[in-house]
C-alpha cells in the first residue's frame, strides 16, 4: 500500500505542479521501478530506517530541532559526505503544499514530513496511508 500511494502522491503532484507531464511516465522504468528501487535500497531509505533507529518509540514525539539534529548525525555517520535528498525534497513539497492550503489531498507527503521533520512517531505513517485509501483515492486507471 505504500508503494502505491507514493506513487499516486507523486503523479498527482507532478501533474498538478508542472506542465507536460505525461502520466505514462510513471509506469515507466523511470517512474515506479524507481520507486522500488529506492524504496528497498536507495541511501534514504537506509538512512530512514536509522532514524527511526535512533528515535526509538519513545518519546513519542521530537521536537523539531531534536528531528534536524538527527537527520544531520544520520548524514554525517552513514553518507560520507554525501546529502540527503529524500528530506530537502519533502521540506520543499510540505511547504509548497501548505502554502497552497493542498496538505489534506497529500496525507502521505504530509505524514512523511510530519515524523521527519516534526518528531510524529514513526508509526504515524500508517495514517498517512489509511488516510489515502479512505479518502476518494484516484485509480491508477485514472491517472
Amino acid at each position: 500500500a505504500l508503494l502505491r500511494i507514493g506513487l499516486l502522491e507523486m503523479t498527482k503532484f507532478c501533474t498538478m505542479f508542472f506542465e507536460g507531464v505525461e502520466k505514462g511516465t510513471f509506469m515507466e522504468s523511470c517512474g515506479v521501478a524507481d520507486l522500488i528501487t529506492t524504496c528497498y535500497g536507495g541511501r534514504n531509505r537506509k538512512c530512514a530506517n536509522e532514524f527511526a533507529k535512533r528515535r526509538g518509540v519513545e518519546p513519542a514525539y521530537l521536537d523539531p530541532e531534536s528531528c534536524t539534529k538527527l537527520w544531520s548525525a544520520i548524514e554525517s555517520d552513514m553518507l560520507n559526505g554525501q546529502k540527503l535528498q529524500g528530506t530537502l525534497a519533502s521540506q520543499e513539497v510540505y511547504h509548497l503544499l501548505r502554502a497552497r492550503n493542498l496538505l489534506d489531498e497529500f496525507p502521505l507527503m504530509t505524514a512523511i514530513y510530519e515524523i521527519s521533520f516534526e518528531g510524529k512517531p514513526v508509526n504515524t505513517i500508517v495514517d498517512g496511508i489509511r488516510t489515502r485509501i479512505e479518502s476518494t483515492a484516484i485509480p491508477l486507471s485514472k491517472l
